[in-house]
């Protein structure tokens, strides 16, 4: 029942595309009210996706496995500025997702890890990432990781009326 984190290729690309909207529509699914705008959402890191982000040149993606299971992925862009004050030598952090049993038990963590040794062996200074101002067990997570928060954003998709379209921008420095 070992954990194993390992860099994704192209043969993972379909467990990604499981793990991906699987996780988004158990976090966030109580954001969307308009089934279309959702369904575009999650499609986003459908199986295509997920092929299409491992051929990226600056794209790193890690899966979580446990046996052969795909339990979640990280996936890291090199070279992203972060968008608050535009600083080079970062790399985005865009997603980190678990499926639901799988979270709370250290599988977040060891992703991170993996990802942030990666950014410093290309020179890295810092990852950075953004999190729903709402999702305030996330946006936990990530400070007991150690980022901090440098500003906010606004999110661009479609989201159910009164809810918060606000996003915090978090900084990891890369030491």
């Amino acid at each position: 029942m070992d954990l194993v984190i390992s860099r994704a290729t192209a043969a993972d690309a379909a467990d990604l595309g499981i793990i991906g909207p699987a996780a988004y529509a158990a976090a966030y699914h109580d954001d969307w009210d308009d089934a279309v705008g959702f369904f575009h959402q999650i499609k986003t890191f459908g199986p295509e996706a997920m092929a299409a982000a491992l051929e990226r040149p600056d794209a790193r993606i890690w899966i979580a496995r446990q046996e052969s299971a795909g339990l979640g992925f990280l996936s890291m862009f090199v070279g992203s500025l972060e968008p608050i004050n535009q600083r080079p030598g970062g790399a985005e952090i865009p997603r980190i997702y678990l499926l639901p049993g799988a979270r709370r038990g250290g599988i977040g963590k060891k992703l991170l890890e993996a990802a942030e040794a990666q950014a410093k062996s290309e020179g890295c200074d810092y990852v950075w990432l953004d999190v729903m101002e709402h999702a305030e067990w996330a946006r936990a997570a990530y400070e007991r990781w150690g980022f901090t928060d440098i500003g906010g954003k606004t999110f661009s998709g479609g989201l159910r009326p009164g809810r918060s379209r606000a996003m915090r921008v978090l900084v990891k420095e890369l030491k």
